[in-house]
């Protein structure tokens, strides 16, 4: 069994997932258990639909063609059935997404699609549509001297007294080959991640290890001439916290009532604790550096 360490947990795979960090304590007990089954399905090849059953009478079920059938069985019990000569890259597609974003909410975390980066203990981070640019923005960051704590699934743990707290995820990002931040220092790109997935990965030396509170959340928005930041209210900072809810967007989960009715106070919690505002970026991303400048300055005082 491999151990690794991510998103607070310690989790325990038969299948390889080299994306994440080893879990350097061998004493840690397992939060969460990877295990290869036979759960006796059919998998389809690359080019079918990925089907999501949350009613299933074992448990949740999701079937990614040419990858693995995966069973959810429990908050700390994961089945999955790989398709025949499957590459194990191809299994750690699913497992560290839709798989593991299910189990965050399971486990009573708010889960996002977004990026997020953190430095000298203040933490941004990046919510917006497909081309919105949220890989490239945090990279950015990064080339600014930020360290990642994650890229396309934020996990924040309201459970606390304190201020909402940004779990670590893993230290790798997926942009395209052309993005302008691409070259970002001391990354490694790997290979396509899937066929027919148009991202490479790259795979950083480091990940900010530590929680962070939720300081900054920024919606972006392309245009404009300047960089610029639009703080919302409260109020208005709800919607978008639910429309890039990670699992409505990319599972279609229906949500039980007791489920809604949690995932509405942890959101209102984390609009009344943490800046959120839409962050508008010119459409030259030659210019990041230039919105990067502007956040830093916000954050420092210096600027609005």
């Amino acid at each position: 069994m491999h151990r690794y360490r991510a998103f607070g947990l310690t989790i325990g795979s038969d299948v390889r997932l080299d994306e994440l960090a080893p879990q350097p304590d061998e004493g840690a007990p397992v939060d969460l258990r990877i295990v290869r089954s036979d759960l006796g399905e059919t998998i389809p090849p690359l080019g079918h639909y990925t089907r999501f059953d949350f009613e299933g009478p074992n448990g949740v079920e999701m079937m990614w063609p040419g990858a693995a059938s995966i069973r959810i069985e429990s908050p700390s019990l994961v089945h999955i059935q790989a398709f025949e000569d499957a590459p194990e890259n191809y299994l750690a597609f699913p497992l560290l997404g839709p798989v593991m974003g299910w189990m965050l909410h399971m486990r009573g975390l708010f889960v996002l699609h977004a990026s997020a980066a953190r430095r000298d203990g203040r933490s941004v981070a990046f919510l917006g549509d497909k081309t919105a640019g949220k890989s490239t923005t945090a990279s950015a960051f990064l080339k600014h001297g930020w360290a990642l704590m994650t890229d396309d699934l934020l996990a924040i743990d309201c459970e606390g007294e304190g201020q909402p707290q940004i779990q670590p995820a893993f230290a790798q990002m997926k942009l395209n080959a052309d993005a302008p931040n691409a070259d970002i220092p001391h990354a490694t790109m790997l290979p396509l991640v899937m066929e027919g997935f148009e991202k490479r990965q790259y795979r950083l030396p480091a990940l900010a290890q530590e929680p962070a509170d939720t300081d900054c959340i920024f919606i972006l928005q392309r245009g404009g001439e300047n960089p610029r930041i639009e703080w919302l209210s409260a109020t208005d900072a709800i919607e978008p916290l639910f429309r890039y809810s990670y699992n409505i967007r990319f599972t279609h989960a229906p949500l039980a009532m007791q489920d809604r009715a949690r995932q509405f106070r942890q959101a209102a919690r984390i609009a009344d604790t943490t800046r959120i505002g839409r962050l508008h970026i010119p459409h030259d991303r030659d210019r990041l550096g230039e919105t990067v400048a502007m956040v830093e300055a916000m954050l420092s005082g210096e600027g609005k």
